[in-house]
């Protein structure tokens, strides 16, 4: 097994992926560390990265689909740190989630209440821990206590890194049901003042939207083979990377209504 430490590439990773969409800029940032630490390139997470981003540099010019295959390849990278950090923890409780599936409502913009409490590792100090307990959820990190500790019980928005990867843990072996699935498999840490609604679309499919505080709204749509993410500016009246889901217009149209009050 190797002894290699991937911190602080992770680290790199997660600075990209803070925001709702990620640039040329930070695309160039992070070949440019792999190129500074070669070293990096031959273990994981460099290894996924090397290639694809040869790839979309091949060419000299970074389209938008090239942006959104790098920016869902960082979020995978992000699921596989949490699960390596906690595969103990992750077995342990799959049995737990899956006697909550039945109970979960895709209703209500809520998050499932789990009397499960988990130790969480830092995604940048690996000497450090954070406490997160899913019946809130709530955690000790400095982000949650600073910023997402007043939400009402059940809030989206309560979801810091920590609890993302403390639901992670628990993931049932078929995944977590219709937009749940999506919030906790491609979501980005939300802003803490996102409010969030489940809007019913044309055939009677149910998305999960927020509003858009800090410019980006967060958009989980079932499309075609399942649930996607998708980005929403209000202020520039568009879609992430020039993609919009289906019923495009309609979500948009309560998104900005929902922002704007």
């Amino acid at each position: 097994m190797s002894d290699y430490e991937p911190n602080e590439l992770i680290a790199v990773c997660e600075s990209i992926t803070d925001d709702g969409e990620i640039s040329g800029e930070e695309v160039y940032r992070l070949a440019s560390w792999l190129n500074e630490h070669r070293e990096a390139c031959f273990h994981w997470p460099g290894d996924l990265l090397v290639q694809p981003l040869q790839e979309v540099w091949s060419d000299g010019k970074l389209t938008s689909t090239e942006l959104r295959k790098i920016a869902r390849l960082l979020v995978r990278i992000r699921k596989e740190w949490a699960k390596r950090q906690s595969a103990e923890a992750f077995e342990r409780a799959r049995n737990l989630a899956v006697a909550i599936l039945p109970n979960i409502d895709l209703s209500n913009a809520r998050l499932p209440a789990i009397p499960y409490t988990a130790n969480v590792r830092s995604h940048t100090d690996r000497t450090v821990w954070h406490q997160v307990d899913l019946l809130g959820p709530t955690c000790t990190c400095l982000d949650w206590r600073s910023y997402r500790h007043h939400l009402p019980l059940g809030h989206l928005s309560r979801c810091c890194k920590h609890v993302f990867d403390a639901y992670e843990q628990l993931e049932p072996d078929a995944g977590w049901p219709g937009w749940l699935g999506s919030f906790f498999g491609l979501a980005w840490k939300p802003h803490p003042q996102q409010d969030w609604m489940v809007l019913t679309l044309h055939g009677g499919s149910l998305a999960l939207a927020s509003t858009a505080p800090a410019g980006w709204a967060d958009v989980h749509v079932y499309d075609r083979r399942g649930y996607d993410r998708f980005g929403y500016n209000v202020e520039e009246s568009r879609w992430a990377y020039g993609i919009a889901p289906r019923d495009g217009a309609a979500i948009a149209h309560a998104i900005t209504a929902a922002t704007n009050r």
